[in-house]
């Protein structure tokens, strides 16, 4: 009866453990909201070399990959993201 305790106690502690660990940190959530949004409907380029992988602003204010076009040629590529 005692090491069914002790197994049960153990799973117990192992799964607060986990649990502690996988919440995020107070710092992480306030650099998440610190970020500062951007302006709908612009673009922006990432990446080196020649071809580039271009960037859009929702209209929530994050930025997000361009899916119809999801790259340009150095000359003609929108400003370097941020």
């Amino acid at each position: 009866m005692t090491s069914i305790s002790k197994i049960l106690l153990t799973g117990a502690v192992a799964v607060a453990a986990i649990a502690i660990s996988s919440a995020p940190s107070e710092a992480a959530k306030r650099k998440a909201k610190a970020a500062a949004p951007c302006v709908p409907s612009l673009m922006c380029s990432s990446g080196k070399g020649s071809v580039n992988s271009l960037n859009f602003c929702g209209v929530d204010g994050k930025w997000y990959k361009a899916q119809v076009t999801p790259t340009c040629a150095q000359p003609f590529c929108p400003p370097k993201c941020a």
